[in-house]
């Protein structure tokens, strides 16, 4: 259920679009001819013709043999306003079809993961790349960020391009980033501020910095972290129930914790800690699925195990022994996508995803 809720305050403001809404509110309350406005009806965004929708919904129209070129600009707007409506409100429905589909309800745990498929070679021996598992921005989109740290993001506007090393656009980060644990979620990136327990909620629409905090206040930077790099403090992940955080410190001997957080605020809203076996900097690497947080055991071993799996809802955890391949003997980073039911990896210059089974 919290995808499904989280999901809808992610994608109605950015699907109806906050201006147009404020326009729209005004028009109503404070019309400047109110004997000349049309009454503008509900109308339903399951309709078949938008555009036949929106002349039925106009009636009541006095026209005037002369009318100004701000009362015409006026009634053109509106017009403009209730087709766009129409046509996101048709938008969210299918959204949220595609959520229900991929819902926390119908999660079950992972029994096997498939051999990795390498998509792409290139960049450095560690770095990032990802999709919105909400596919928000374009469904096919690709981010990447090559590296451990730096402050530049690629986008690319498909697989094809990706491979093709045709860049769609260019962000350039207000600060740097840590690690390979940075996700893309709706309209936002998160990443790990440099050096810091921050996580910081870059817009990139707006393409500016909305806001930051840090699921803890005891989190140390750079001295819990996965072995391949003191700069992975803060290991971010996305399943069907939203955005999780995972870290480590002090407090429990360095194995780690796992922080739910609202995706709009970075608000904390569930923690739960000593969910692996390990510590944190004993261990190859983590993500989150279904609401379980699945420990892998080494990032360099070709053949390794998901050797600890603690599931949020019953607070329990297992050794289901699920055998994980690091084909190419650095695979710096590992992460769910819920959509695609995939694992995304980064693996000695190569990206790659995992085909997954479940129960």
């Amino acid at each position: 259920m919290y995808f499904k809720v989280l999901v809808l305050f992610l994608a109605l403001p950015f699907l109806l679009g906050y201006d147009a809404l404020q326009q729209t509110k005004r028009d109503e309350q404070a019309p400047d001819h109110p004997d000349e406005s049309p009454i503008i009806e509900e109308t339903k965004g399951e309709d078949e013709n938008t555009k036949a929708d929106t002349k039925r919904s106009l009636k009541g129209y006095r026209s005037k043999t002369k009318q100004s070129f701000g009362d015409l600009s006026l009634e053109l707007a509106k017009l403009h306003i209730l087709e766009e409506t129409v046509k996101k409100s048709k938008a969210i429905t299918s959204l949220q079809d595609e959520v229900n589909e991929n819902s926390q309800d119908k999660c079950t745990k992972i029994k096997k993961v498939g051999e990795p498929i390498v998509h792409h070679h290139s960049g450095y021996y560690y770095g990032t790349w990802m999709r919105d598992p909400l596919g928000l921005l374009g469904p096919e989109k690709i981010w990447y960020m090559n590296n451990f740290y730096g402050n530049k993001v690629l986008e690319f506007e498909d697989m094809d391009h990706f491979k093709a090393g045709e860049v769609a656009k260019t962000y350039t980060l207000p600060y740097g980033f840590d690690g390979s644990g940075s996700v893309v979620y709706g309209r936002y990136l998160y990443f790990n501020r440099a050096n810091s327990k921050y996580i910081v909620q870059y817009d990139l629409v707006k393409e500016k910095v909305t806001r930051q905090a840090y699921p803890h206040g005891s989190i140390k930077p750079r001295k819990y972290y996965y072995p391949l790099s003191s700069r992975n403090t803060m290991d971010l992940s996305v399943d069907e129930s939203g955005l999780w955080a995972l870290y480590s410190y002090s407090s429990y001997s360095g194995k780690l914790c796992a922080t739910q957080l609202d995706p709009l605020t970075l608000s904390t809203l569930h923690t739960f800690c000593r969910v692996s076996s390990e510590p944190m900097t004993s261990m190859g690497n983590a993500f989150v699925a279904c609401g379980v947080v699945y420990s892998i055991d080494t990032y360099s071993s070709g053949t390794t195990t998901i050797n600890y799996a603690y599931d949020t809802t019953t607070r329990s955890g297992t050794n289901p022994g699920i055998k994980f391949v690091n084909k190419f003997g650095y695979n710096s980073m590992v992460t769910y996508n819920p959509r695609e039911k995939v694992l995304y990896a980064w693996d000695n210059k190569r990206q790659i995803t995992y085909p997954l089974e479940f129960e």
